[in-house]
């Protein structure tokens, strides 16, 4: 119950007029514009990895913003958030790599298109799904615990040492197993705990 009433207030954010146009906008460059300018090459395991993982980047800030300043959450109300959160951000990682998938196949009838290494693309996305569970639960854990505005703060600082972290090692993102995932999913649960200590 609490799940659905924190999915639909999630809709409602997003639905406006200027949230659907960012995401159309979004759509247009990360779905159609760079997979056509990158063309074959977009199907490199390194790049789909990396799109698998964008959840993670919508998963985090939804969750923070769902919080009110000043205004104390129960511990069901925090977690609905947290899954309403990467529900939000799997899809929009889904959308963009699927999107992508296609503008290569579409722009390439007729030539050759090599098949994406699926069983890398899914354990990315696995990944993915565990890193998005474990910043949203941070947003959340900092948001109730602190506030709205220090939660962005600390997923900005985040963000930065992910991408500085790709920048270095994101050759290495398609070697990443299934218990990286699990790790990041470990200490999602464990914030979780932390989170109700928060919520009483």
């Amino acid at each position: 119950m609490q799940l659905s009433t924190e999915t639909h207030i999630l809709a409602a954010r997003i639905g406006s007029t200027r949230s659907i146009l960012l995401h159309l906008v979004l759509l247009g460059a990360f779905g159609i514009w760079i997979p056509h300018v990158k063309g074959v090459d977009f199907l490199d395991s390194q790049i789909l990895g990396a799109y698998a993982c964008l959840g993670l980047l919508f998963a985090a800030p939804a969750t923070a913003q769902a919080f009110e300043q000043g205004v104390k959450s129960s511990f069901n109300q925090a977690t609905a958030r947290i899954f309403a959160g990467v529900l939000y951000g799997e899809i929009v990682a889904l959308l963009l790599t699927g999107a992508g998938i296609a503008t290569v196949y579409l722009t390439h009838r007729g030539g050759y298109v090599p098949q994406p290494d699926w069983e890398t693309l899914l354990k990315c996305a696995a990944f993915g799904l565990g890193a998005s569970a474990m910043l949203a639960s941070l947003a959340a854990l900092v948001a109730a615990q602190f506030s709205r505005r220090l939660a962005m703060v600390t997923l900005r600082l985040a963000f930065f040492g992910l991408l500085v972290l790709y920048f270095y090692r994101g050759q290495h993102l398609t070697d990443v197993g299934l218990s990286a995932a699990v790790g990041c999913l470990a200490v999602a649960a464990l914030l979780i705990v932390l989170l109700r200590r928060a919520c009483r």
